[in-house]
């Protein structure tokens, strides 16, 4: 009986005092790996590629010609809070279209904070989706 009472003690400490000294954070799966395949998206149809700087921080958009159609920061030019990590960088890219698109292809993008949305491809607008 003294020995179960030891071990109840125990346990009962264990889970107050744990918790204060290991003040854990929950780390997202996005930080863990960097999910890009390519840096570089094509558009069969208009041929305007959708480049990813090596930072992976800016995305822009180049016609045929050359010409930048747009460059964007998602995270800073739609003033996203802060969230786990100071700088987010973006760890998914790729084209997307389903339902929630409304049918439509956008580039789906992730960033290592868990922070997610897509961006339009003829403007660049950023919609911001949600977080992790």
């Amino acid at each position: 009986m003294i020995i179960m009472r030891k071990f109840v003690k125990v346990i009962i400490l264990g889970f107050i005092v744990l918790p204060t000294i290991c003040k854990g954070q929950y780390v997202s799966h996005y930080i863990e790996k960097d999910r890009i395949n390519v840096d570089t998206l094509i558009d069969k149809t208009t041929g305007v590629r959708f480049i990813l700087d090596k930072r992976r921080i800016y995305i822009k958009a180049i016609d045929k010609s050359g010409k930048e159609l747009w460059k964007t920061n998602p995270a800073v030019d739609n003033n996203l809070d802060e969230y786990r990590v100071k700088r987010p960088t973006i760890v998914y890219f790729a084209f997307k279209t389903n339902k929630f698109t409304g049918n439509k292809e956008v580039i789906a993008i992730s960033y290592n904070n868990s922070q997610f949305g897509c961006l339009d491809k003829k403007t660049g607008h950023f919609q911001f989706e949600g977080q992790d």
